[in-house]
Formats: C-alpha cells, structure tokens, sequence
C-alpha cells in the first residue's frame, strides 16, 4: 500500500515549502500571497540572495490612484481605501467586514449619497457611464459583483469569502455607473 504514503509525502512537501494550508497564525485574515506577482521572489533564481522588497498593500501596485472628480468621489475613495485588508462577509456593511455591495455603497454613503445596497439594485437604480469615461468614484459591475473603481485599471473590491477588501484589476468588469 505503497500510494497512501506517497500522497502523504507530498502534501507534507506542500506545507513545508508553503503551497498549502494557511499562512502564518493570526485570525487567518490577511493578503493572500499570489504566485507570479513582479514582487514574488520564488524558488531560484530568484529566491536565494534576491533582494527583499515588501508587497505593495493588498495586490496593488503602488502609486497607481487617479484623482477623483468630485468631493464625494474623492469622499467615497477615501473611505475603500481605509476598508482595505477588512475581511469579506456576505451581506456585510461594515464596520468589520464587507461584502462587494456592502463596500460600495458605505463609501458612496461616507461620500455624502446614498445609493441602493445589493448590486443588482445599484446596477438597474445607478446612471451608467461609458467604460472609456470611468472616473475614480464610479462603481464598476459585472454580473453578481460591483466594485469601486479607484483610476489607472484599478478598483477597490471585496472579492469573497475567504478574502479580503483589496486592490484589483478593472479586467472582465463590463459596466460602469456614476453615484
């Protein structure tokens, strides 16, 4: 019975070199570390004498956030970017936790407008505007998911369980509206 301890063998090399299981101790919460990001520095060539540099907050390159249109654009953004690192939960408004509607709409709320909760009711209630004239503020949507767009092809999202509030790529959002 030689397959069960081969089995074994590998999903302990797994947790030995950090493939597997979670990372750390703590409450569990935290960036997730994703393979193949610019600041990764893996297995040789690159992780043996690299130069340490640390991950820019929540998968975000740094020094990529437009300039809003208007205070309570610029209100809204402020408030996603102090939600980042909070974890997902499904119907979550804050403070401690967020869902991706749950998000947008306390930011849009702290911007001085409120707008519908759940991201169906944003997406039929909220004016849409062109893809091509997204400004830091407006909230992104494809279908089940809304997000706040931040400027440069980034948003500001609470992506789902297991997650947390973090930076994204506008890649595969299909709508933009504007609170």
């Amino acid at each position: 019975m030689r397959a069960p301890s081969v089995i074994f063998t590998a999903f302990a090399g797994l947790f030995a070199i950090g493939c597997a299981g979670p990372r750390g101790s703590g409450s569990g919460y935290g960036p997730p570390v994703y393979y193949g990001q610019p600041w990764y520095y893996g297995p040789p060539p690159y992780g043996y004498g690299a130069p340490v540099q640390s991950a820019p907050p929540y998968g975000m390159p740094p020094n990529v956030i437009g300039a809003a249109r208007q205070s309570g654009a610029v209100a809204a953004v402020t408030f996603a970017q102090s939600r980042l690192g909070k974890p997902y939960c499904w119907g979550g408004t804050g403070p401690g936790c967020y869902d991706c509607s749950g998000l947008t709409s306390s930011a849009w709320l702290a911007g001085g407008k409120k707008i519908p909760r759940t991201s169906a009711d944003q997406v039929a209630a909220l004016p849409e505007v062109p893809m091509d004239s997204m400004a830091p503020g407006d909230i992104l949507w494809r279908p089940g998911h809304v997000a706040l767009y931040v400027g440069q092809g980034w948003v500001i999202s609470a992506p789902g369980t297991g997650d947390v509030v973090r930076y994204r790529s506008t890649r595969g959002y299909v709508r933009a509206m504007r609170p």
